[in-house]
């Protein structure tokens, strides 16, 4: 095997592994899923894989994405470590329910934060691919989700928020494939 396959080679494998894992965790969790949940069992698991994936290369990356994938699982971590503690100190007569949505949001706003600052710190042309995919990801998503208010009165199923999340990143990769081609 080249030297130069090896870093990726094993990126693969702990990605896939951490992936299948969390795959069995969460196929357990939800036995006998309808299929709006089917979804979310086969995506989920694929952000610890990425971060595992990413983390065997560390190595190997440039010092701005080291800072940038440490903040991104540090916020990462504390949005998951925010639903635990939500999901735990939640009771239907808690008073201050409704504030519980701090927890996990306040992490987020830092992982966004660093995602901005990671996508400064690129090269322009870098740059100015993710920024033009995430511009149509967000277009695209907002137009479709509008969209399906039309197609709800007339009977389709209800849209489930997370619909929305997966929708985006299908466009943002639609976007980056169209991106990239049009700068390469």
């Amino acid at each position: 095997m080249k030297s130069e396959t090896n870093p990726l080679f094993r990126a693969l494998l702990a990605g896939s592994v951490t992936y299948l894992l969390g795959l069995a965790a969460m196929a357990s969790e939800f036995r006998g899923a309808i299929a709006k949940e089917v979804l979310t069992v086969l995506l989920f698991p694929l952000g610890p894989a990425a971060i595992i994936a990413t983390a065997v290369n560390l190595n190997s990356m440039p010092p701005a994405m080291k800072k940038y994938f440490w903040r991104f699982t540090a916020g990462t971590l504390a949005y998951v470590v925010g639903l635990v503690l939500a999901n735990r100190i939640y009771a239907p007569d808690l008073r201050y329910r409704y504030w519980l949505i701090l927890l996990p949001v306040i992490p987020i706003i830092f992982v966004v934060a660093a995602i901005v600052r990671g996508v400064s710190d690129m090269d322009e042309m870098k740059r100015k691919i993710v920024t033009d995919a995430a511009a149509f990801a967000c277009l695209a998503t907002g137009f479709t989700c509008f969209s399906y208010l039309f197609f709800r009165d007339m009977g389709a199923p209800e849209f489930h928020a997370e619909w929305a999340f997966y929708l985006m990143w299908l466009y943002y990769l639609i976007g980056l494939f169209f991106s990239w081609r049009r700068y390469r």
